[in-house]
C-alpha cells in the first residue's frame, strides 16, 4: 500500500511524470497500431495488361488490386525503369492507365506501393515481340489449292497458294513429312495416318518462314523433311495434305531408335543480402524441340515460373525485402523422346549456297560471341587444312580429320575462362574446345556451322554437360558431328561396338539431349541489373542468374541435369 501510494502521490505532485507516462502510452498505442498496419499491408498483385505487346504512344490498362486510390510516390516499372509522372492518366485501387513512354522497353512490368512490389507480369514493345503472340482466329479450315514445284531439296524455297491460312503466321505451321524409324520408307502401303504421324515443321529457328498472307506461303523445305506430304496448320485445323518429294541427290537421313528420358535439375538461391527490395531472376534452360526432339513435355516446375518458355527459357523470380531469409530452390522436370540420327551423304550432291536461305547462311558463317572464326589463327589453319577444295562436305571432312589426327581430348572440363584458341597452340584441349575449334574453322571455309550445347548421358545413366557442332550442307540440311567423341571422349559408353572416328561425323546417338543449338544471346530486363553467366555448361546463354540492382550479394548452385528414368 505504501509503495501504491508513492506512486500515487509522483502522479500527482509532478506534472511532467504524468506527461511522460502519456507519452510512452500514446507511442506504444501508435507503435502497435502501425506494426498490425504494416503486417496487413495489402501487396499490390497485377491481374492483366491489356493490351499486353503495344508501341510507345498507345494507352495501356494495368488491371488488378491494391494499387491504392491515389498513385502519390507509387509507381509504374517497365523492365527496371519508372515510368514518369507525365505517363500517368488515372490511378485506382484496381486498375491503372497510362500512355506508354517513348523508351518503353521489352520486359518484365511491376507496381509499387511504398515498400511494396507486385509479383512481374510481361509486356512486349510491338516493334520487337519476345513471346509468341495469338495466331489469328481462324474461321475455316486451310485450303493447299497447288504447290509452285512438288519436288525440292532440303532448304529450297517452296510457295504454296491456296485459302484461309490467316494475314500473318501468329502460331500456324506448314508440317512436312519425317521419317521416324523408317516407318515411311519401309512401309508397304502408306496411308494418310502414317504419313499424318510423322511430320516436322518449317523451324523458326532456321529462317525458314519468309512471307505469310491469307492466300500464299513461302517456306523452306525444314531439316528433316522426306518424300511425302505438306500441310497447313493454323493451330486448330489442318488443310488436306498434298504430295510432296524431297530431291535426295545430296543424301538422306533419318531418325530412330528412340529413347524417352524424363530430365530433372536444380538451382537455388540463398544467402541473400539486400539494400531494399530486390528482385533474383533465374533463366532455367529448357531442352529444344529439333527433328531429333520432336516433343518436350514439362512434368513439374517448382514454384510456378512466372513464365514457362522465354527465349528458350523457364523464368523463376523472386523477391526479397529481409536479408538471409531461407533457401530458395527451383526445379525444373522434363519428358523428352530422343532419337538417334543416322545420314548418307552424297557428296557429289553436295552443292554451293547460291539457292539456299541468305539468312541462315549469314548468321552461321561470320563470328559471333563465342565462335572467333574470324581470328587470323583460324582463317590460317582453316587454309592450310582445305586447301584447294571446294567441295564443302569434303571440307568439313578434312577439318574433322585434322584435328582428330593432331589434337588430344581431355576428359576433364578445363576452366570457364581457358581460351578454346589453346587446342591450336597446345593440341589438347576438353570438348568445350573441340567444338568451338571446329564451329569456328568450319565457319572460316565457309560452311554454316554452330555448337550444340547440352548433356551426354552414359550407359549408367550418369550425366555430364557436354558440347558438340553440326553443319549445314546445302541441299541436306544439318549434318552432326561430335569431335570430341569421334577422338574417344571417355565416358560411360552405351556400347563398344562402334567406330567412334566414323560414326560421329555424321551421325548423333540417341544419347544427347540438346538445350541449346548455337549461341543464346539474352538481353537484361533492366540495363542496370547483375547478371551471371556460365560459358561451360549444358546451354550456351549469356544470362542465367539477373539481380536488381539492390541486392548486395547472394549464393546461387546450378545442378547439371540428371536422368530420373529412361524408356
Amino acid at each position: 500500500m505504501e509503495y501504491s501510494g508513492r506512486i500515487s502521490y509522483f502522479f500527482r505532485k509532478y506534472s511532467l511524470v504524468r506527461f511522460l507516462c502519456a507519452a510512452v502510452i500514446i507511442a506504444l498505442v501508435v507503435s502497435a497500431v502501425l506494426l498490425i498496419s504494416y503486417k496487413n499491408k495489402a501487396v499490390p498483385e497485377i491481374e492483366s495488361i491489356v493490351p499486353s505487346v503495344g508501341s510507345p504512344g498507345d494507352i495501356i490498362v494495368i488491371k488488378g488490386k491494391n494499387f491504392g486510390d491515389v498513385r502519390d510516390m507509387s509507381y509504374v516499372e517497365f523492365s527496371g525503369s519508372k515510368v514518369t509522372a507525365s505517363s500517368y492518366i488515372s490511378w485506382e485501387d484496381d486498375q491503372i492507365k497510362l500512355i506508354l513512354p517513348s523508351n518503353v522497353q521489352d520486359g518484365l512490368v511491376v507496381v509499387g506501393v511504398k515498400n511494396q512490389r507486385s509479383k512481374p507480369a510481361l509486356f512486349a514493345n510491338e516493334v520487337d515481340i519476345p513471346v509468341p503472340v495469338k495466331a489469328t482466329v481462324q474461321t475455316t479450315k486451310p485450303v493447299i489449292s497447288s504447290l509452285s514445284t512438288n519436288k525440292l531439296g532440303i532448304g529450297g524455297l517452296l510457295t504454296i497458294y491456296g485459302n484461309n491460312f490467316g494475314a500473318s503466321r501468329g502460331q500456324s505451321k506448314v508440317l512436312f513429312s519425317c521419317d521416324y524409324d523408317r516407318a515411311i520408307s519401309t512401309a508397304s502401303f502408306i496411308t494418310k495416318t502414317l504419313l499424318g504421324n510423322n511430320l516436322v515443321a518449317a523451324s523458326e529457328f532456321d529462317e525458314d518462314y519468309e512471307y505469310w498472307s491469307n492466300n500464299e506461303i513461302r517456306v523452306r523445305v525444314p531439316d528433316g523433311a522426306c518424300s511425302g506430304i505438306v500441310v497447313v496448320d493454323n493451330g486448330r485445323e489442318r488443310s488436306e495434305s498434298v504430295s510432296f518429294n524431297v530431291n535426295a541427290a545430296a543424301g538422306t537421313k533419318v531418325y530412330e531408335g528412340k529413347k524417352i528420358y524424363l530430365v530433372q535439375y536444380s538451382a537455388d538461391v540463398s544467402d541473400v543480402v539486400t539494400t531494399d527490395v530486390s528482385t533474383i531472376t533465374l533463366r532455367c534452360p529448357i531442352p529444344m524441340i529439333i527433328p531429333s526432339q520432336p516433343t518436350l513435355e514439362f512434368t513439374e516446375i517448382t514454384p510456378s515460373p512466372i513464365l514457362q518458355n522465354y527465349q528458350n527459357c523457364i523464368i523463376h523470380q523472386i523477391t526479397k525485402n529481409k536479408n538471409n531469409l531461407p533457401k530458395s530452390v527451383f526445379s525444373q522436370t522434363f519428358v523428352v523422346p530422343v532419337y538417334e540420327t543416322k545420314t548418307e551423304v552424297k557428296a557429289a550432291g553436295v552443292t554451293n549456297y547460291k539457292n539456299m536461305n541468305p539468312l541462315l547462311v549469314e548468321k552461321y558463317t561470320k563470328s559471333d560471341a563465342i565462335i572467333m572464326s574470324d581470328d587470323s589463327a583460324i582463317t590460317e589453319l582453316a587454309a592450310e587444312i582445305t586447301g584447294k577444295e571446294t567441295n564443302i562436305y569434303k571440307k568439313a571432312q578434312l577439318i574433322y580429320s585434322y584435328m582428330l589426327d593432331n589434337y588430344e581430348v581431355l576428359d576433364k572440363v578445363r576452366k570457364n575462362d581457358a581460351d578454346p584458341l589453346d587446342l591450336i597452340k597446345k593440341e589438347k584441349g576438353d570438348a568445350y574446345d573441340y567444338a568451338i575449334i571446329f564451329t569456328a574453322l568450319a565457319r572460316a571455309s565457309g560452311i554454316p556451322a554452330l555448337v550444340d550445347s547440352g548433356i551426354l548421358i552414359g550407359q549408367n545413366l550418369s550425366t555430364q554437360a557436354h558440347w558438340w557442332c553440326e553443319i549445314y550442307l546445302a541441299g541436306f540440311g544439318w549434318f552432326p558431328v561430335d569431335p570430341a567423341l569421334g577422338d574417344e571422349l571417355d565416358y560411360k559408353k552405351w556400347s563398344d561396338n562402334i567406330d567412334s572416328r566414323a560414326f560421329y561425323f555424321g551421325n548423333m546417338d540417341s544419347h544427347h539431349v540438346v538445350f541449346y543449338r548455337g549461341y543464346n544471346d539474352i538481353k537484361p530486363f533492366a540495363q542496370d541489373n547483375k547478371t551471371v553467366k556460365y560459358p561451360k555448361s549444358f546451354a550456351l546463354q549469356s544470362i542465367w542468374e539477373e539481380a536488381s540492382s539492390n541486392t548486395a550479394k547472394y549464393s546461387s548452385y546450378w545442378s547439371v541435369p540428371n536422368i530420373k528414368g529412361v524408356y
